[in-house]
């Protein structure tokens, strides 16, 4: 028969075999998955988490994400716009607001290409630039409450947010085209830009930096800042206005 301070050991040695780390693999766990797509010169980015974009010579697409999460983010070509979103569409909203009912930030989506002339982002992502993205012409569009930072060197840049998304760009561009709906900000005062057209309806706002031309529309309470000394041409019905960054 044992005697009670062996069985007191027996069960203190088990006790800490328990307590041990001991690593399950788990839903949870973060993978890193590496996909095959054809070219693509557009993006559109519709989910949570954080697209990092790369101009270059090569063209990659990488996922890091929770395995149960990175199983539902579909990776296509349609055309020559690359689109990531959430196979699982959940309506009209879905495919104009993105998201598509998938609930997480922890989406990491690494791009690389070599030639990049569209960037869209639906939902409530997160698109940052990684290094500067120079084009002829490049397209920006924010839809709903995400946000996208790019540095850029163009010869046409136009800008479309509309709602409470927010878009800051930094470089160059000889003319802007930027049309703000809703409550969104278009933070480009890092932007050189010789000509810009802003209009903005709602309470959006517009920091922009202009050397020759500025013509800003303003239907409602938004407001445009300026760096430079423009000529000017505004047009306000609303309490919004126009004047220089102090």
């Amino acid at each position: 028969m044992s005697s009670f301070p062996a069985r007191l050991l027996r069960v203190t040695l088990l006790v800490g075999l328990l307590a041990l780390p001991v690593h399950i693999a788990s839903a949870q766990d973060q993978v890193r998955e590496t996909r095959s797509v054809a070219s693509f010169t557009g993006i559109e980015y519709a989910i949570p988490g954080t697209l990092h974009l790369q101009q270059g010579n090569g063209r990659s697409i990488e996922l890091e994400a929770p395995k149960n999460v990175l199983d539902r983010v579909e990776t296509t070509v349609e055309g020559e716009t690359l689109e990531i979103s959430d196979g699982e569409d959940s309506g009209v909203l879905a495919r104009l607001f993105g998201d598509n009912g998938l609930d997480t930030d922890q989406v990491d989506v690494y791009v690389t290409a070599p030639m990049i002339n569209r960037l869209s982002l639906a939902g409530r992502g997160h698109m940052e630039g990684e290094s500067r993205i120079k084009s002829a012409s490049l397209s920006l569009n924010v839809a709903g409450s995400g946000s996208m930072e790019i540095e850029l060197d163009t010869k046409e840049l136009s800008v479309q947010i509309a709602g409470s998304g927010a878009c800051t760009l930094r470089g160059q561009a000889d003319s802007t085209d930027a049309d703000i709906a809703g409550s969104g900000d278009l933070r480009a005062a890092d932007l050189t830009a010789q000509r810009t057209k802003v209009r903005i309806a709602g309470s959006g706002n517009a920091e922009l930096n202009v050397v020759d031309r500025l013509s800003a529309e303003i239907f409602g309470s938004g407001d445009v800042r300026y760096r430079g000394r423009p000529e000017i041409e505004t047009n306000t019905i609303g309490s919004g206005d126009v004047r220089p960054i102090e």
